[in-house]
């Protein structure tokens, strides 16, 4: 049984209003996990000298000791674990203040719990990364001179791993503000750049008119004097071929357009190149880009709602009803 629990995956429960938690602690151990509930900050303090866990859901509005105390503690105490804090809407500073001191991410209440199971699987292979990551650290260090080429490998694939994760992280939390589609641009480009080393890239949308579609955003950036314009893309270009298809187009030179869509609807495509000099296969690259893809297609659709409600194109009804 304790073999299971741990390959389950260890949560805590934290929240005061005890119905919530017991309900929160029950519907996820039906779902696999092993759960210990906590009412408050006492309670966190004993539960964490009695066991160990992988990743504690924590409300941000508790009596005594708020959950932004509480996650300070356990960030000095147990720096590994990974905590998502749980919020009322509309309580963003204390979010952002989380994210600062180290939450990996946040929960709406009133849950919903098939959400929650999904946040909850994702921070569990977070962690389940960063313990892999020093554990090979830890062998790299025992052997020494005779560490091996498969470790150093292993060693460099989790490194990708939580690069990626850390970026993916990044867009999501960039979502939780108002921006405008040209900082939306610019982030989701300096993401794919910080997770992937690439040197050049595009993020192409749909032009004004016709068929083509236009960049919006490259790396490196333009120079001022005009020389490196904005490219323009027209129908037989692969980029375009990513955008009707919504599927990955990759061709000579290294060049790989993904469409970055947002359920059925492709909002725009990522053209990079692959750096020659990063030990990653283009398989791999290709999966990361995707995943990136996916969350910057979300990044996208935030802005292009705020913008269409700023210039009245977009009604409030409207948006009660996206997904």
């Amino acid at each position: 049984m304790e073999e299971q629990d741990q390959l389950a995956g260890r949560i805590l429960v934290v929240d005061d209003e005890k119905p919530v938690g017991q309900v929160l602690q029950q519907w996820l151990t039906r779902k696999g996990f092993h759960v210990r509930y906590a009412p408050g900050f006492g309670a966190v303090q004993q539960a964490f000298a009695e066991e160990e866990f992988d990743l504690v859901t924590l409300d941000i509005m508790m009596p005594e000791v708020d959950g932004l105390q509480v996650l300070r503690w356990i960030k000095e105490h147990c720096p590994d674990v990974g905590v998502i804090m749980a919020t009322a809407l509309g309580d963003l500073d204390s979010v952002l203040e989380a994210m600062r001191l180290g939450a990996i991410n946040y929960l709406i209440k009133p849950f919903n719990m098939e959400l929650i199971a999904a946040e909850l699987e994702r921070g569990m292979e977070r962690q389940r990364l960063i313990a892999e990551n020093r554990s090979y650290q830890q062998e790299l260090e025992r052997k020494g001179e005779a560490r091996t080429a498969e470790l150093r490998e292993a060693h460099g694939r989790l490194e990708r791993q939580l690069s990626e994760l850390e970026g993916r992280d990044e867009l999501v939390r960039f979502q939780m503000q108002i921006h405008t589609l040209e900082e939306a641009y610019v982030e989701i480009l300096r993401v794919v750049q910080q997770v992937l080393g690439v040197e050049q890239a595009v993020l192409y949308r749909p032009a004004a008119e016709g068929e083509m579609l236009e960049g919006v955003a490259v790396i490196p950036e333009a120079r001022a004097d005009g020389t490196a314009p904005l490219p323009i893309v027209e129908e037989a270009h692969p980029v375009v071929r990513a955008f009707v298809s919504g599927e990955p187009v990759a061709w000579e030179g290294g060049e790989v357009a993904v469409p970055m869509a947002y359920h059925e609807e492709v909002l725009g495509v990522l053209q990079v190149r692959c750096p020659s000099a990063v030990e990653v296969s283009p398989e791999e690259f290709l999966e990361i880009l995707r995943r990136l893809s996916g969350e910057a297609a979300l990044v996208l659709r935030g802005a292009v709602v705020a913008e269409e409600l700023e210039s009245g194109a977009f009604s409030l009804d409207e948006l009660e009803e996206i997904d």
